[in-house]
Parts: C-alpha cells; structure tokens; sequence
C-alpha cells in the first residue's frame, strides 16, 4: 500500500520576496555607433537607474516625445527617448523635437532649456546621479580597466572621510587623492580625471606612464568602450 501522506519541506519558502522572480530593473540602450555625447549621456544614466532616485526619475519622465540634449558649446547632441524597458540615447534625426536642453558637454549639467519644468527636472537628476560608495565604485572601475596594458593597481585615499581604497596589484599603484564624492564621481565615470586633475581636485603620486595609462582608464569609464 503507497503512502499518501504529503511530504513537509523542512525549509519552506518564507513570504518576504525572495522567493519571487526578479523583475529586471531599467536598461539603456544606444543607437549604433555611439557618438562620444550619448556614450557619455548612455554612462550617467546607467549609474542613475541603479538607484531608487533615478528610477524614479525616469517614471516622472515624459514619455511621448524624445528630449534632445544640445552641448551650448559645439554641435554634439544627444536624444533620450523612453521605452518600455527603460531609456534609449541616440543622435537627433530630422524634426522639431518639443524639448531642447542646453547641456555643458563635459559636465553634463543643464544650462539652458527650452522645454518644461518637469523634462528638466526630471533629465537633471538623470544626468547628475549620486555615483555608488567608493569601495563599489573602485572594484567597478577596475574591473572595466585591468585588461589594459600597463594599468597600475590604485589606491584611492578620501581626504575627508579617511577612506582608503586600494584595487588590482598594489606593488607599485598609482595613488589619488581627492575627496570622497570626486574619488567616486571619477571610479564611476561621471567625471575625467585629467580636467579633475587640472581644477586642482586630486592629488596624484606615481609615474608619467602610469598617469598615461589611468587617464585612458578613465576615459573608457566615462565612454564605457
């Protein structure tokens, strides 16, 4: 005779969510063969959709026509268009858009607008994402930098909160010093390091190659290439 008697999982699932699918969080897209403004525009809005205040952002985003983001000082543009699974940046096409924004091009910051409160709003909190902690910010940027020839493990030392953190080999690693939102700002690509180094923003102790080297490192992060 079978037994009928059910079976009890001794570890059955706990009704907080985990057990739950996972819905995928927002995605950016670009168009092909990125110009360096939407590589830098698609960059920034990847840090911000991994954080509640992007997210939110982008649900507070118009979603009928795309935005252009104009640069006030050359002929770059870039247009976000909103879709079903998050944000896409391209270059313009033919066609009045009913939002232009004036951007600088290098900080990407709205200075000029010809649209509404809400598209600017929404596009400035895109565009000006808080970056992740440093320790996260660091691994990230290692993680996309290592394989190129030459490049130096870092240490990244914030001033102001006394952290330290150190990446990749750590023989003879290039260090930076700066405060903590910069140090971040930069692991995360939001920022170049040359024209941060310039403004006088970091402090910086190793060789010419090795600067040569970190500054293409940053310059992938910002691009994402």
């Amino acid at each position: 005779m079978s037994d009928t008697r059910a079976v009890v999982d001794p570890h059955p699932p706990v009704p907080d969510g985990t057990h739950e699918p996972q819905r995928p969080g927002p995605v950016v897209t670009t168009g092909p063969d990125p110009t360096p403004i939407v590589r830098a525009v698609a960059t920034r809005l990847r840090v911000a959709l991994r954080g509640d205040r992007g997210r939110q952002a982008l649900q507070r985003l118009p979603g009928s026509d795309p935005i252009v983001l104009r640069s006030v000082f050359d002929a770059q543009r870039a247009t976000l268009n909103r879709t079903s699974q998050g944000l896409h940046v391209d270059t313009p096409g033919p066609g009045s858009p009913t939002a232009t924004l004036g951007v600088d091009p290098s900080l990407l910051t709205v200075s000029s607008a010809n649209g509404d409160d809400l598209a600017i709003e929404t596009v400035s909190v895109l565009l000006n994402p808080d970056p992740p902690p440093l320790a996260a910010a660091a691994e990230d940027f290692w993680a996309l930098s290592c394989p190129m020839p030459g490049m130096p493990g870092l240490v990244l030392s914030a001033a102001d909160t006394g952290e330290v953190v150190r990446v990749g080999p750590q023989e003879e690693p290039y260090e930076i010093h700066g405060s903590d939102i910069d140090l971040r700002r930069l692991a995360a690509g939001l920022d170049w390091l040359l024209p941060s180094i310039r403004a006088g923003r970091f402090a910086i102790k190793g060789t010419h190659r090795q600067l040569s080297v970190v500054i293409g490192a940053s310059m992938k992060a910002v691009y994402d290439v």
